[in-house]
């Protein structure tokens, strides 16, 4: 029978087709001369023989009116239909005609996208208590997962072009509440079993439910990585801000608060795969909360407050601070690294924190609550603290993978706990380390996140802030000091990695000053001059503090300075008195009182949400200025005029050459190979969006695209000036700066122009299979290959943000033995020669320069 179109018909083809691997369905296709399959149905004694073009376009509206009945076991039916569209999905480039009827075919594509979309909707609501089981539970989160990844064989294994097709569709919005509310409903089912099993099973778990635990951990997992990368987009991020079902009304905050409530039960604490993976959640959710709270179109925050939802924002802002807190507590300690990777999730903590505590709906709560832990972690003896925070080369760093979801082994592993046959081996998914991050940049990113934090917290906004949180942080740190850090920080070290409590002041103003002069090398890689200089107000208020507070530091103090001459009556010179004070409480209070009568150094003009706080240098100058004289005792009979007049001058020389620093030499790097392919990147608004996200991936701060504008602008005008008077040059504004307007001509360097490629290709013209000639770096021929991926991860590399891809190479020119030629992006993993990499992989497949590479026709 051949062309079968009863529901009966195509629902036992599918039973019986969704267990073969796409290599066998390869090998019958091949053997048959009609593009037709013979099955054994369980319904029909005789072999069955179905025309493979007729089931796909039968597939997608029968799994949907599967979906539709109400039927025990449609999900698992569902899941079949999904593995068998993937395998099919992949023997496209094998097969012209599944090509055709798949990719090629609109109205088809369209329906088998709304197949994904009625899945979200039926598993985003909410679930019936009847299906509160193990199996059942397991069985959704896989046929969400599922769905999600199989839009990669629909559409594009790239996020990009996923992004670009589901912005236009018409149901996008009910796509995205109920992917929102699917990946909520995982894990909650997950965190339901986990709790379950710590209070009703007191024995050991036996390997089934551990396996069961560990699949369904990796499926909540995957299904969060695919919403956590959708969310890198800039569109598709700021059209999820302005859903009012998950801004306004918090589905997203629940969701990140139940990610962030997953704890381990001590029967779990031996499995491998979940503790990492749970970690790995908490730090994807956490990055996607920054994405979404930094989106430009609407203040994500503001709108949850306007909706009265704000408890739920400070829920979740409590568990960030415990993330910090644990956090903190085990960056102190000195101990080997875990053997497998477990997410960034103090540093994705630390980069949410920069972001809530510049918000005004959030920094009072961090100022009330996040002041002690830094006040303990100031407390750890120098050495630790220097190790901990002004290092860079820690004896331990977080790692961050990304999970290669394999939909038909893990459909199939779960369809097999449902029937009588014996299970297959749990799935274990490969993880693709993400090890771009080197050890001393994720040291000074950790390092310059916890001064721009600080610096948030003891900045005041007179807009937007009360007068009761004027010094509120200093004051609060302040106390904490006085407090016992063991009982703040998570108890890990001995006492003795703490400075005794009877030199405690002495102890965290030699951190503070350690701290500082680590920050000011920061500069402007890392840190942005502008926290760094209010970073250095609070130390200079702090200092004086602390040394009222605590004797130790007063001693010290008194031992440096000479006595103070009752018989004279102006200060001695070279003098440096402390003025005393009665009572300490009274002390701290008047004192931070009289340092905002005589400095403004803390107020600022713009957005409290903007990172600029809106003061030049020559202000801070007389501002520190002003806090040294009050909290010392300077004279002004002390500053010689001509001295005074000098730094005067140098200050003024820096407020006229200022610039702001927003790029480091990477992103520097980024742009200008970009500049090189698009010289007139500035004319198109989405060249500019897109070179906007990717720098912000990679810097230290977020940059608009109006930010990238102007700089691009500025660029143009400076280039135009110097081709006026001395002919074509290059910029070379190597450190990022943006100057405050085009005519600002301080600081930059001509280079004679570097000459590229003519038919050099760029990151966004390759295509998956495009043939193309590999260049060396004089742009001879090296070899010929075909591009197998474009974006994403491979093997640590991030493609995108170091312009690379990966490609097959076919053929190596006669000229050199290229076989023993180091790989400019070689590892032990894919092999540093040409001869290794294809004993690897069986064929020569290599990360490749896209400046490199020249595109050809076949």
């Amino acid at each position: 029978m051949i062309g079968l179109l009863q529901p009966k018909h195509l629902a036992a083809a599918v039973r019986s087709l969704h267990s073969r691997s796409s290599l066998e369905i390869h090998k019958l296709l091949k053997d048959s001369d009609d593009f037709c399959i013979v099955y054994n149905s369980e319904e029909e004694e005789s072999p069955q023989k179905i025309n493979v073009e007729k089931l796909v376009e039968m597939l997608p509206r029968h799994l949907m009116a599967v979906a539709m009945a109400d039927k025990d076991d449609k999900f698992q039916h569902l899941l079949r239909g999904i593995r068998l569209l993937q395998t099919l999905c992949d023997l496209t480039s094998r097969h012209t005609k599944l090509e055709q009827v798949l990719l090629d075919d609109v109205k088809l594509s369209g329906q088998m996208l709304d197949l994904v979309i009625l899945s979200m909707i039926l598993l985003g609501g909410n679930r019936k208590e009847s299906r509160n089981s193990d199996n059942d539970s397991l069985l959704d989160a896989t046929v969400v997962a599922s769905s999600l990844y199989l839009l990669h064989g629909l559409i594009s294994p790239n996020y990009q072009d996923l992004v670009q097709v589901l912005l236009v569709h018409p149901m996008f919005d009910e796509f995205i509440n109920s992917a929102f509310g699917a990946v909520h409903n995982v894990v909650r089912s997950l965190r339901a079993k986990l709790l379950h099993r710590r209070t009703d099973l007191p024995k050991k778990l036996g390997a089934s439910t551990l396996e069961a635990a560990s699949v369904h951990c990796q499926q909540a997992e995957a299904a969060l990585q695919f919403i956590h990368s959708l969310c890198q987009h800039k569109l598709f991020r700021d059209r999820v801000a302005k859903n009012k079902e998950l801004c306004g009304k918090g589905g997203v905050l629940m969701l990140a608060q139940s990610i962030l409530s997953l704890t381990v039960a001590p029967e779990f604490v031996g499995a491998s795969v979940i503790i990492p993976s749970i970690s790995r959640m908490k730090a994807k959710v956490l990055s996607l909360l920054q994405h979404l709270f930094e989106a430009e179109s609407v203040s994500f925050l503001d709108e949850v407050a306007k909706a009265g939802n704000l408890h739920l924002a400070k829920t979740v802002a409590s568990k960030v601070l415990e993330l910090l807190r644990c956090g903190l507590s085990k960056a102190s300690k000195a101990s080997a690294p875990p053997g497998y990777p477990m997410g960034f999730v103090l540093l994705n903590a630390l980069r949410l924190a920069d972001v809530l505590t510049d918000d005004s709906n959030c920094r009072r709560f961090f100022t009330e609550h996040f002041s002690m832990v830094l006040s303990a972690v100031f407390c750890l003896s120098h050495g630790d603290f220097l190790s901990m925070l002004c290092s860079s080369d820690l004896s331990k760093r977080e790692d961050d993978a990304t999970l290669d979801y394999d939909l038909f082994t893990s459909a199939g592993w779960v369809l097999s706990v449902f029937s009588s046959s014996s299970q297959l081996v749990v799935p274990q998914f490969k993880l693709s380390l993400h090890n771009n991050l080197a050890m001393s940049s994720y040291a000074h990113q950790r390092t310059s996140l916890i001064v721009k934090v600080m610096a948030n917290l003891h900045c005041f906004v007179p807009e937007v802030c009360e007068e009761t949180d004027r010094n509120r942080f200093i004051g609060n740190f302040v106390s904490g000091l006085r407090k016992d850090p063991t009982s703040i920080l998570v108890n890990l070290l001995p006492a003795t990695s703490y400075t005794p409590e009877a030199q405690r002041g002495t102890g965290v103003c030699k951190n503070l000053r350690s701290l500082l002069r680590h920050a000011q090398s920061l500069i402007p890689t890392a840190l942005n001059n502008e926290d760094f200089v209010i970073f250095r107000v609070f130390y200079d208020q702090l200092e004086p503090l602390i040394c009222s507070e605590f004797e130790d530091c007063q001693a010290q103090v008194k031992q440096r300075k000479e006595p103070l001459n009752p018989n004279n009556v102006g200060p001695l010179e070279n003098s440096d008195v402390r003025v005393e004070g009665a009572n300490e409480e009274m002390e701290i209070i008047e004192r931070l009182k009289e340092s905002d009568v005589d400095a403004s150094n803390l107020e600022t003009s713009g957005s409290d949400s903007s990172s600029n706080r809106g003061k030049s240098l020559v202000d801070r100058a007389e501002d520190e200025e002003l806090v040294q004289k009050r909290f010392k005792g300077v004279s002004l009979g002390e500053v010689k005029e001509g001295e005074r007049a000098k730094t005067f001058l140098v200050f003024e020389t820096q407020r006229k050459k200022r610039k702001r620093s927003i790029m480091n030499d990477d992103q520097m790097a980024m742009i200008e190979k970009a500049l090189a392919v698009e010289p007139q990147m500035q004319r198109n608004s989405v060249w500019v969006q897109l070179w906007a996200d990717k720098l912000s991936q990679n810097g230290p701060e977020v940059i608009t695209s109006s930010q990238l504008k102007n700089w691009l602008n500025n660029r143009r005008a400076k280039l135009a000036r110097a081709n006026k008077h001395t002919g074509p040059v290059r910029d070379n504004n190597s450190s990022g700066d943006l100057a405050e307007s085009p005519g600002d001509e301080n600081n930059w360097q001509q280079k004679p122009s570097t000459p590229f490629i003519d038919q050099a290709a760029s990151s966004e013209g390759l295509k998956q299979g495009q043939h193309v000639m590999l260049m060396d770096e004089r742009g001879g021929e090296i070899g010929k290959g075909m591009v197998l991926r474009t974006d994403g991860e491979w093997y640590g590399l991030s493609l995108e943000t170091r312009q690379i891809c990966v490609v097959d190479v076919m053929e190596l020119s006669g000229s050199y033995d290229w076989s023993k030629m180091i790989l400019p992006y070689g590892s032990d993993d894919v092999g540093r020669t040409f001869g290794e990499a294809n004993s690897r992989f069986g064929v020569m497949r290599v990360a490749w320069d896209v400046n490199k590479l020249r595109s050809q026709t076949v």
